[in-house]
Parts: structure tokens; sequence; C-alpha cells
């Protein structure tokens, strides 16, 4: 039998942001501010050497 939404009780915890692993995966460039991806170690844009950031 299912629940009805009355029956379902309070929620104790709060839902959470969707995490978009793709915005995750590119950082700014500080030179030239276009998105680098994480792992890599120059931008494509300017050759910039990216610092690894660990968070």
């Amino acid at each position: 039998m299912p629940m009805s939404d009355s029956k379902r009780g309070i929620r104790l915890f709060r839902r959470r942001n969707r995490d978009d692993l793709l915005e995750r995966s590119f950082v700014e460039c500080a030179d030239c501010a276009q998105p680098v991806y994480v792992f890599a170690e120059t931008c494509r844009g300017c050759g910039h050497a990216v610092e690894l950031r660990a968070g």
C-alpha cells in the first residue's frame, strides 16, 4: 500500500543540491581566465602552467 503525502513524515535531513561533476572538473586559468581541466598541466589557451590545487 503506497504511503500518502501526510504519512511520509517530516524530513530530518535537508536535500542536497545536485553536484555537477563537470563544473568541478574545470578551474579558471590565472592568466587568460579560460576553463582548464583540473588535471591539466598547462592551459590550452595561453600555455600558462596550472597549479594543482587540493580542495
